[in-house]
């Protein structure tokens, strides 16, 4: 008899099932092997001389706990036909044989009903609370029970003593459900453990039956030589190894005993009670080697768990460095190049291309390479129709991935289009669309020098970057749609050239912060007013893109407005107030507005948290901060009060207007700041060209790259005409 047969051949197909072809072939999956057990008990395992080794009574648990209560009448019955048939065969009475027909099914049926209610199912003797219960219900509990019957009948016939009948029955019986029903209820949840090591399988169970028969021979300690092996297929076979050692042990050990050879023989006690310790010590090394199995697979399942752990952590990080690259890329060139490095690192890849479907959809343009050679890159060019049969069009096209393994797959799919493959050394590629809004937007490539299996870890890093880099090319466009929108409305509203005013000589200078950072709210603006006044302002809206841009149009708007009507600096200041908490999207801002008055030759000017314009008057060189006419920056107070002061102004007099992003610099404060422009202006020679010494203002104060934009308004007072 085999282990795996119940299970493996008849038994599958009894479970669950309820007509009568599937009773049929459960009772002959139970009644065959059974008859067999039972003959081998009579024969080899020492039966005739009382209670024994009884396999049988493991063919009978595992069929019962592996199937309905309502089919184990039909068990029942097998066990039954198939005992007496047995043991009538073997001479036994037919009173004896009924008898050894209802311990054989009594022990069963309390054995499953005990270990099915203690395990709520079929136990999983892969873990140990399920084996205990096991051990408990199955092999101590059930067999007592028929033991108690068949040691009456066999102590009625007058044939042994019933302790003595008692107590081997139950170990046979015991030993017979552990060592054979073990194997039988790991086969289905093991069995592909046996099936992925079927050569070692082989060779560890012929090896347990090699040396327990030389130990048995030669009368040596099975545990010296038995339980390296048994260890063996604990550790390499998990469980159900170890279950199916122990049973070929078993096997061996009983016969050998019955046959006089080996330590037990040598005892000096009946052959009765030597075949019983025989059975205690073989379910103790059977019980230590399935312990052993568990604990080695709950070791090994905890450091699986542990990499695991690492594995899903290292794949975060990865991913998070990522996501920072990411986030500071605003143009698809500067997210193929800021992560290029990274993914070729992280995937262990020789090349990475990005490549973007063009606005027609027409084309797929190359945006990065790196990581090939110069001519696969000329080759390549900026990008290919995508009308051509090639992996990334196909991913472009069809919107799933392209994945290759190896170069023959490619070349036999794109025989025209594979020598850019051997020009770059590429053994596996992985073409991966992009999408947005269900709509495929460009194609990540990734392609490697050496082999690779491209296993689900590999395509869902994969996966995961593409999907990664689709979101930040939507965020670019979002970012170059809305940085096109503030620049054309920037552009509307600030003049591209000084207004021409005859008392005044008016340069502008304007440098946006570099493309990183956007568009910001800075804004200027010079202004003839009636009665040949001029109006001066600079101001900066907080903040950066399309909503600044939008607060500064307004601002600048409503002040020219104001300008007009002919508010002063304090009163025109209080109604910007205001009108910045309300009629803005929340943003605060300072501003610095002047009039210039050249009948009375003054200049009227107030600010709202704005930098001190600087003067410089004709004939010195010093440079005097105007700190007069000084209120809140404009929004957060409700009410607030601005004032205003007048300086006159003489001819040469230069007065100078900026915003924060002239003085402000990481690593500097706003005075030194203010300090250091007020030294470079005091500097400038009498006379100078106001446009030329600005330009070099700003290129020395704030040179590129900027955080911030640069606003700078210089006038000079000219003698009137």
């Amino acid at each position: 008899m085999t282990a795996g047969a119940p299970s493996d051949g008849p038994m599958q197909p009894v479970v669950g099932g309820g007509d009568w072809r599937r009773a049929t072939g459960l009772f002959m999956a139970v009644a065959v092997p059974y008859a067999v057990g039972a003959a081998l008990s009579w024969q080899t395992f020492g039966a005739a001389l009382g209670p024994a080794f009884f396999p049988p009574a493991g063919v009978t648990l595992a069929a019962m706990l592996l199937t309905r209560r309502s089919l184990w009448p039909v068990i029942v019955a097998a066990i039954v036909v198939a005992e007496m048939g047995v043991d009538l065969a073997f001479g036994a009475s037919g009173w004896s044989a009924a008898g050894f027909a209802l311990a054989n099914s009594v022990a069963p049926v309390v054995g499953a009903a005990v270990t099915g209610a203690l395990c709520g199912g079929v136990p999983d003797l892969r873990l140990r609370g399920d084996l205990s219960r096991f051990l408990g219900g199955g092999c101590v509990v059930g067999p007592l029970v028929g033991a108690l019957i068949g040691a009456s009948v066999v102590a009625a016939g007058g044939q042994v003593w019933w302790p003595g009948s008692l107590l081997h029955w139950w170990a046979g019986d015991g030993v017979g459900a552990m060592v054979v029903g073990a194997p039988i209820l790991l086969w289905t949840r093991q069995k592909h453990v046996l099936r992925n090591r079927r050569g070692e399988t082989v060779f560890v169970l012929a090896l347990t039956a090699g040396l327990a028969t030389a130990a048995f021979w030669f009368s040596t300690p099975p545990s010296l030589v038995l339980l390296p092996v048994l260890a063996w297929a604990a550790f390499r076979l998990d469980v159900i190894g170890a279950a199916l050692a122990g049973l070929v042990f078993a096997f061996v050990a009983n016969y050998m005993t019955d046959a006089g050879m080996g330590t037990f023989a040598a005892l000096v006690m009946s052959p009765a009670a030597r075949l019983a310790v025989a059975q205690a010590f073989i379910a103790v090394a059977v019980l230590m080697a399935m312990l052993m199995a568990q604990e080695a697979a709950g070791r090994l399942a905890a450091v699986k768990q542990r990499q695991s752990e690492q594995r899903e952590r290292a794949r975060l990080e990865t991913l998070a460095r990522l996501a920072q690259l990411l986030g500071a890329a605003l143009t698809p060139e500067q997210i193929g190049d800021a992560v290029a490095g990274q993914v070729l690192s992280d995937a262990g890849a020789q090349g990475f291309a990005l490549g973007l479907v063009d606005d027609h959809r027409q084309q797929l343009v190359w945006v990065c390479m790196a990581g090939y050679p110069a001519e696969v890159v000329t080759t390549a060019g900026g990008g290919v129709a995508l009308t051509k049969v090639t992996a990334a069009c196909d991913a472009v096209r069809t919107g799933t991935p392209t994945v290759f393994s190896s170069p023959a797959e490619y070349q036999a799919r794109y025989p025209q289009n594979s020598q850019w493959l051997v020009s770059s050394g590429a053994t596996a590629l992985v073409d991966w669309p992009l999408t947005s809004a269900a709509k495929t937007i460009g194609v990540l490539h990734l392609m490697w020098a050496r082999p690779q299996p491209l296993d689900s870890a590999q395509l869902a890093y994969a996966s995961a970057v593409a999907t990664m880099i689709g979101q930040a090319l939507v965020r670019a466009q979002i970012y170059a749609d809305e940085h096109a929108m503030a620049s054309v409305l920037h552009a509307a509203v600030l003049p591209t050239t000084a207004t021409d005013i005859p008392e005044l000589d008016v340069t502008v200078c304007y440098e946006p912060a570099d493309a990183v950072h956007g568009l910001g709210g800075d804004w200027y603006d010079v202004m003839a007013l009636p009665e040949n006044r001029t109006f001066l302002a600079v101001g900066d809206v907080v903040g950066h893109g399309l909503p600044a841009v939008e607060d500064m149009v307004q601002l600048r708007t409503a002040a020219r407005a104001m300008a007009v009507q002919g508010l002063q600096p304090a009163a025109m200041l209080a109604h910007l107030n205001e009108f910045t908490r309300y009629a803005t999207s929340g943003r605060f801002a300072t501003m610095i507005v002047a009039i210039f008055d050249p009948l009375a030759g003054s200049l009227t000017y107030g600010s709202a948290g704005h930098p001190p314009a600087l003067l410089r008057r004709a004939g010195d060189t010093r440079v005097t901060e105007l700190l007069g006419g000084r209120g809140p920056v404009l929004g957060p107070i409700c009410g607030a009060s601005f004032a205003e002061s007048v300086l006159t102004i003489t001819t040469g007099d230069i007065v100078i207007m900026y915003t924060d992003g002239l003085i402000e610099r990481r690593g500097r404060d706003l005075d030194t700041g203010v300090a250091e422009v007020s030294d470079a202006i005091s500097s400038w020679p009498s006379g100078t060209s106001l446009q030329g010494e600005c330009r070099r203002l700003i290129e020395s104060s704030a040179p590129a790259p900027r955080d911030d934009d640069v606003c700078v308004v210089a006038v000079r007072c000219l003698p009137r005409t």
